[in-house]
């Protein structure tokens, strides 16, 4: 059997580079030809390191995952404070939300088409719905055990923030500018900062 000839390029660089294309233009809008040209590779390089366009996405959106963990869940989740760690994850998500000209989130570009491929990105929004709720719910019941919250507010707030955030994710995709995403993540702040029921 003759070996196949061996990758030129770092497939690790060109995932980077595909998720960025996905992230900024979308699924539907980004065409091989445009995949091609920033990838640096061929149409048949594309397909025998990733398989179809569906699989390259899916792949994007699982590295996308990984970096949203780093940044912004993880720490929320795995912090040592309550309504301190909400706070530095919704100015964190500020930040994301409006770097790089407002590019937004990656998921939140996929709730936004029309027709997206649902087999690959069904999964990736329940697990970042999961992972969202999950890490809210960990910070606000530290916020409970800390007596900044009552205990049977956790359910409720997390709803509230979960649906903050996804606002906040199609804010963008309908066209709110850099100011407009801060001054809306900037009340939801506001609110989190009214919570602490030990005053002063």
């Amino acid at each position: 059997m003759t070996r196949g000839r061996p990758r030129t390029f770092d497939a690790d660089e060109a995932l980077e580079r595909a998720m960025r294309m996905f992230w900024r233009h979308g699924y539907r809008a980004t065409t091989t030809r445009h995949l091609e040209r920033a990838l640096g590779i061929g149409q048949s390089s594309i397909a025998h390191a990733f398989g179809s366009k569906e699989r390259l996405l899916d792949g994007a959106l699982a590295r996308y995952e990984a970096r949203l963990e780093r940044e912004l869940l993880g720490p929320l989740r795995d912090g040592g404070e309550g309504l301190v760690a909400v706070d530095a994850f919704l100015s964190g998500l500020a930040d994301w939300l409006t770097a790089d000209g407002t590019r937004g989130c990656l998921i939140g570009r996929m709730l936004a088409e029309a027709d997206p491929p649902q087999a690959v990105v069904a999964p990736h929004l329940d697990a970042y719905r999961v992972a969202l709720r999950e890490a809210l719910g960990a910070a606000l019941g530290r916020a409970a055990a800390a007596g900044e919250i009552g205990s049977g507010q956790v359910a409720s707030r997390v709803d509230l923030l979960v649906g903050t955030v996804l606002g906040c994710n199609l804010a963008v995709q309908a066209g709110f500018g850099a100011d407009e995403v801060r001054a809306l993540i900037g009340g939801a702040r506001a609110e989190v900062g009214r919570w602490d029921a030990r005053g002063g």
